[in-house]
This record gives C-alpha cells, structure tokens and sequence, in this order.
C-alpha cells in the first residue's frame, strides 16, 4: 500500500484545509478535513458569511459533503445577524467531521436539539451548513447577550 499526494486547498477567509489521500491496494480513499479552530465566538463570527439565530424544526433528510453523510435539519430562522438567507426557514446540514471511520458526528449531531442556537454557516453546492462541525452553533437562550459584536 503506498499513499498518493495530498491536494491542500486553503484561501483567505477560508473555514478549512482540505487533504485529500488514496490507497492504492483497490477502492479504498477518502478526504480528511483538518478545521480551523477559532478563538472566540467573534473570530467565528468574522470569518463566517451568514449567522442567523434559529430553532431546529426536524430532521429533513441527508446530503453528502466530503465522502461523508451529513444529516439536514429544518431550521426556524428567528433573527439573521450576518449576511442574507432569503427564508424564514432553510435547510441546514450539520457539517460532518472526516477521518472517523466513517462516523459523522463521533460527538452527536449538533442541529438535533430544540434548542435555539445561533447557527454560523456556510454554502457549498447551493447546500447550507453549519461553518465547522465543532464549532457551527452555539446555544442561545432568551435573553442572553450576544458573545460578539455585530
């Protein structure tokens, strides 16, 4: 078995560095996904293109990202802080961890609560989801003061 070349993708403002490896010894591959991680919520806040604060519904369905399963939630947008999502509700995917061995969420599924939460996301393939898996929402009571500045 011998591994082929990592291919890094990495740009300013971006939310991760993707590596991408094979094995040659038959069909065997898949993308490892090395997250950013942000000091504080206002870094998160920063880097990220749309914050809403929201409910999550129900679940509604699965995609992919990465080679692995993520799970889509209905969301319930109460306020957007940052950026525009055209929608009093959306479809949101907790955005999966790699290099589980095929578990997504080795920590729970962050959107399966019914909690409200501000949700910090990102697009891709015209597909919303949560900025990282770790670090995508916070929880977010009545009455709590934001953790950064608008």
């Amino acid at each position: 078995m011998r591994r082929i070349a990592a291919l890094v993708l990495s740009g300013v403002g971006s939310s991760l560095w993707l590596t991408g490896y094979g094995i040659v010894s038959g069909t065997t591959s898949g993308t490892c996904v090395d997250w950013v991680h942000f000091d504080t919520p206002q870094d998160i806040f920063n880097q990220a293109g749309v914050v809403v604060i929201g409910k999550p519904l129900s679940q509604d369905g699965q995609t992919s990202i990465y080679g692995y399963t993520a799970q889509t939630h209905l969301v319930k947008i109460e306020k957007v802080l940052k950026g525009d999502t055209g929608a009093n509700t959306m479809q949101i995917s907790a955005m999966p961890e790699t290099c589980t061995g095929g578990v997504s969420y080795p920590d729970g599924d962050p959107l399966e609560t019914s909690r409200r939460l501000i949700i910090f996301l990102t697009k891709d393939d015209g597909k919303w989801f949560t900025f990282t898996p770790a670090q995508g929402v916070l929880s977010f009571d009545n009455g709590t003061a934001l953790p950064f500045h608008q």
